[in-house]
């Protein structure tokens, strides 16, 4: 089911010479892409070559991005903290009266 789009249909790839790397070269060189782009290599993957080891291999990769692990080289603020459960998310302090200058009078419906 391959489609033939041309030796240019891989150019806008994250990954150069995508086509090219071996099984051991993409394995090391998707630790590096974020979801986004992994998304974009498994449609491409899809449409042209559906290799079931390469398309296993991006859909773990975007598992473990989903469970927090950052992309290598990525600075560890770049994924945010997750709530455990609900008892752990920040709490908005309740403001009972109002807050003085802020009074406003609603329009009438």
């Amino acid at each position: 089911m391959a489609s033939n789009l041309g030796p240019d249909s891989s150019a806008a790839l994250p990954l150069r010479d995508y086509n090219r790397l071996t099984h051991g070269e993409l394995a090391d060189s998707i630790l590096s892409l974020t979801a986004h782009e992994l998304h974009q290599l498994l449609a491409y993957e899809w449409v042209h070559a559906q290799r079931d080891g390469v398309l296993g291999m991006l859909r773990a990769r975007l598992t473990e991005l989903g469970t927090g692990v950052a992309p290598s080289g990525t600075p560890s603020v770049f994924i945010p903290e997750q709530a455990g459960s609900p008892e752990n998310l920040p709490v908005m302090p309740r403001i009972d009266g109002a807050i003085e200058g802020t009074e406003q009078r609603r329009p009438a419906l």
